[in-house]
């Protein structure tokens, strides 16, 4: 593509970069139109000499032509393309879930020209049914052919760039434990938070059982459920691989996936496996509804996906999410007082 100014009597059949107003302060022209004759004796009615175009070279594809094919090559399952025009491709979701983004893909994507680019949500987000989750803007008014089939290449070996993971209603289980004289406090405080964010992913909870807080009773409740995915909470955090809710999830037969995740509030979690029930043992933060470490693993464990250590430790970054001021000790201010 050939960008400049030219005369006017050279602008037939080119692509006016700029808009244009005419000697009584109308607008003649907006940018994208592609000159004719007329046009041209408008332009030369008001005094208009010249003009900066982009000329389409053979080999050129048309910006909303380019950002189709580009949205189309990076949608995935439950993604919905549309291409409104003005190089703009949108790319919304059908379905509720965790947005899926190959992250390493499309770094290399919006590297291979500048003039096409791909703009997203954050990995894992949970989306809702016509949502947006990337645009892809197409900066000139044509690119290289090559270097579009260049992103639809990559984009195929990468396959999928961006899709929705589809929530499944899914049955839950909360198993809570500790002392007797603590049944009703504890049961109340984790029960309804538990329940609220289960509703409004469209699972449900199924079972609700109280223990003593012994590995053994943890186990034991365990290896009753017959649910998609357990809840472990209790009268007192974990502070240890071998405290009692970690090794109650080993005494069921289930390995540990991790302890400790970098987020906060909700740096306590624990997740594990029976098989391929996942097991999580629930961080205090969970009695309040505002947003902690629970919400950012639980959309993605109803959506099927198995959670490893690895992911766990990757939620650091964007980990630190607002502070819940009920919790005994709250952050501090980052004054030197």
């Amino acid at each position: 593509m050939k960008f400049g100014s030219v005369p006017i009597h050279d602008a037939v059949g080119k692509v006016l970069a700029h808009k244009l107003i005419g000697q009584d302060g109308k607008k003649l022209f907006n940018k994208g139109h592609w000159l004719t004759d007329a046009d041209v004796d408008r332009l030369r009615v008001n005094d208009i000499a010249s003009v900066v175009v982009a000329a389409l070279d053979v080999n050129d594809l048309p910006e909303n032509e380019a950002a189709r094919r580009v949205g189309e090559a990076l949608a995935g399952d439950h993604v919905r393309v549309t291409a409104p025009g003005v190089g703009r491709a949108n790319l919304t979701a059908t379905t509720a879930g965790p947005v899926r983004i190959n992250v390493p893909a499309l770094e290399r994507l919006n590297n291979i020209d500048e003039g096409i680019t791909i703009a997203t949500l954050h990995e894992h987000t949970l989306v809702q049914p016509g949502q947006l989750l990337a645009l892809v803007k197409i900066i000139p008014f044509a690119v290289p052919l090559a270097r579009v089939e260049d992103v639809e290449a990559m984009a195929r070996e990468a396959s999928p760039v961006i899709a929705v993971r589809a929530l499944q209603a899914r049955q839950a289980s909360l198993i809570v434990s500790g002392p007797e004289s603590e049944r009703e406090s504890l049961l109340t405080d984790f029960s309804e938070p538990v329940r609220i964010r289960l509703t409004r992913l469209g699972s449900t909870l199924d079972a609700i059982d109280y223990v003593p807080h012994t590995s053994e009773c943890i186990a034991e409740a365990i290896q009753k459920q017959s649910s998609d995915l357990i809840l472990l909470a209790s009268i007192s955090a974990t502070i240890d691989r071998e405290d009692v809710i970690p090794a109650g999830i080993r005494a069921a037969g289930g390995t540990l996936a991790h302890f400790g995740v970098p987020v906060d509030p909700g740096s306590l979690l624990v997740l594990g496996y029976v098989g391929a029930t996942p097991i999580v043992g629930l961080p205090g933060c969970v009695k309040s509804l505002q947003t902690n470490v629970i919400d950012m693993i639980l959309p993605r464990l109803l959506a099927g996906e198995r959670l490893t250590r690895a992911d766990l430790v990757a939620m650091g970054h964007g980990g630190l999410l607002e502070d819940i001021s009920e919790r005994p000790m709250p952050r501090k201010g980052g004054s030197d007082e």
